[in-house]
C-alpha cells in the first residue's frame, strides 16, 4: 500500500517551513542585488501563505466554505439571521487564524530595499531628453527603476550638471499593462495644482507625453526627502507619524473641490449620489461572483449590509486620493514630507480616504485621535455608517483589481512575482479584514 504520509497537511507544511529556514539562514546574507532582496521578500510572502493552506486545508478565503460545519456553510438565502451571523463568526475566526499563521512565518524577516530591473529604459535616450528638454549641461550618472507599483513604474535618477554638482529627480512612467486607466499625462495636471497649492507633493518639471523616449508616457518631478515607512497593512511606528498622516488627509479634503476637478477627466469630477453607490456594490458583487471560487459568508453579509445602508451615507463631497495609505507616504522620522502616486485621485467621499487607511492607523492610535487630528487639518465631520460603507467598498475596488492581477499570472501570461504576490497574498488579507470590518458593524467582533 502506498505510503500516504505526505499527503497530511503537517507533513506538506515541514517542506515549505524548511525552504523558509533556508531563505532566511543561507540566502538572504548572500544577496546583494535590491532587486534580489525584492524577490526574496515576494518568495517568503508567497510560500508563507501556501504553507499556512497547507495547515488550513484552504488556499484563499473563498475557498473556505468547505471547512464550515455542514461543509458549506448557510446559502445566500438563509432564512434564520441567527444562522447566518454565527456562520460567519465562525468563518471570521478561520480568516483571523490563517492570517495569525501567515503574518507569524513572515515575521523576522523584513525586506527594506525594493527595486526591480531596468528593461526598457534606454540610458542613452533618456539623457538625450534631459539635454534637449531641462538643460543641455546634464549628464546621467546612473539610474534605478523601483519595483512595487504595477501600473507606473519609478525611476530615481542621478544627475550632475555643467559644473560637476550632483542631484536627484524622479521619472514616474506609464507601464505598458495599466490596470488602473490612468496615465501619468492625468497625475501631472493633478501634482502640478496641489504643487501651486502647497500641499505635500513632487513638484512636477516636466511631461513628456509622445512615449517615444521609454516606449509610454513619463513625468519628471523633483525627489522629495523621505522614505516609505509602512504600507496598507502596517502603519508607521511613531505616533506622531500617524497622527500627521491623518492631518495631511484632512488639509487634502479641505482643498476645494472646484480648484482641482478641472484637473481630472470628466467622469472624475462628481461625487457618485446614492444611486450610483449602489450601482457600484451590485457591480462589485458579480466581479466576485465572476472570480471567486466557493460561497463565501463573509462576501455575503458584506454585500447584504452595503446595500442596505448605502440610503444612510451622508452626502458629503470632497478631493479623493483613491489610494491614500503609508505605502504611498513619505516620511523623514516621524515628519510626512510627501503623498505620491496620484493615479486614483477623484471627486468623491471623504470616508473613501478614511475608511481606507483606518485598519493599518488603528493599529498605533485610537481612532478618535486620528479623526481629532484629520478635523485639525481641516477634514470632515464624517458618520461611524459612512467610515465602514467606504472601507468595506474601498476593499472591493481593490480586490478587483486584484482579481484581474490574480488572472493575468494563473493564465501563463507572465511570471512576474509581484502579481503572485499581490494575488496570493494580498488577496485573502483583503477578505480577512472584510471579515473583521463587517463583523465589528453588525456587533459581532469579539
Amino acid at each position: 500500500m502506498p505510503n500516504q504520509t505526505f499527503n497530511t497537511p503537517a507533513t506538506r507544511a515541514r517542506y515549505y517551513d524548511a525552504l523558509l529556514e533556508a531563505l532566511d539562514r543561507d540566502v538572504k546574507a548572500e544577496l546583494k542585488s535590491d532587486r534580489a532582496k525584492f524577490l526574496y521578500g515576494a518568495m517568503r510572502r508567497i510560500l508563507a501563505r501556501l504553507s499556512t493552506a497547507n495547515d488550513q486545508a484552504a488556499l484563499l478565503p473563498e475557498n473556505l466554505s468547505a471547512v464550515h460545519p455542514d461543509g458549506r456553510g448557510p446559502t445566500p438565502m438563509a432564512a434564520a439571521t441567527a444562522d447566518r451571523e454565527r456562520a460567519l463568526v465562525h468563518e471570521g475566526r478561520l480568516l483571523d487564524s490563517i492570517e495569525l499563521r501567515v503574518t507569524s512565518r513572515i515575521a523576522g524577516a523584513p525586506v527594506a530595499a525594493e527595486s526591480a530591473t531596468a528593461s526598457a529604459v534606454s540610458t542613452e535616450a533618456l539623457e538625450n531628453f534631459l539635454k534637449e528638454h531641462v538643460d543641455p549641461g546634464l549628464r546621467l550618472i546612473r539610474f534605478r527603476v523601483l519595483a512595487g507599483g504595477r501600473s507606473k513604474q519609478t525611476i530615481m535618477l542621478s544627475l550632475a550638471d555643467a559644473h560637476g554638482r550632483e542631484f536627484e529627480r524622479v521619472i514616474r512612467r506609464d507601464l505598458v499593462v495599466v490596470l488602473t486607466g490612468a496615465t501619468v499625462v492625468d497625475e501631472y495636471r493633478v501634482l502640478s495644482k496641489l504643487a501651486e497649492c502647497g500641499y505635500p507633493v513632487p513638484r512636477p518639471l516636466r511631461l513628456e507625453e509622445s512615449g517615444r523616449v521609454l516606449g509610454s508616457p513619463f513625468m519628471l518631478m523633483e525627489k522629495v526627502s523621505g522614505a516609505v515607512d509602512g504600507d496598507v497593512f502596517d502603519p508607521p511606528a511613531a505616533r506622531k507619524a500617524v497622527l500627521q498622516s491623518a492631518e495631511v488627509l484632512g488639509r487634502l479634503h479641505a482643498t476645494p473641490v472646484a480648484d482641482l476637478a478641472p484637473t481630472l477627466r470628466e467622469h472624475l469630477r462628481a461625487a457618485p449620489g446614492a444611486a450610483q453607490l449602489r450601482e457600484q456594490v451590485l457591480e462589485f458583487r458579480d466581479v466576485w461572483a465572476a472570480n471567486a471560487r466557493a460561497h463565501c459568508v463573509t462576501m455575503d453579509a458584506v454585500f447584504r449590509w452595503l446595500l442596505a445602508n448605502v440610503e444612510s451615507v451622508t452626502p458629503y463631497t470632497s478631493v479623493v486620493h483613491g489610494d491614500y495609505s503609508y505605502h504611498n507616504l513619505l516620511f523623514e522620522g516621524d515628519e510626512l514630507t510627501a503623498v505620491m502616486d496620484w493615479e486614483l485621485v477623484r471627486i468623491g467621499h471623504p470616508a473613501e480616504d478614511l475608511g481606507y487607511i483606518r485598519a493599518a492607523a488603528v493599529q498605533r492610535v485610537a481612532w478618535s485621535e486620528f479623526l481629532a487630528a484629520y478635523a485639525a487639518g481641516g477634514g470632515y465631520g464624517v458618520s461611524p455608517i459612512d467610515v465602514t460603507f467606504f472601507t468595506l467598498l474601498g476593499k472591493l475596488r481593490l480586490m478587483r483589481l486584484l482579481f484581474g492581477a490574480r488572472q493575468y499570472f494563473e493564465s501563463g501570461a507572465t511570471n512576474d512575482l509581484q502579481l503572485a504576490d499581490v494575488s496570493l497574498f494580498h488577496l485573502p488579507r483583503m477578505v480577512q479584514q472584510c471579515s473583521v470590518e463587517i463583523r465589528l458593524a453588525l456587533g459581532l467582533q469579539e
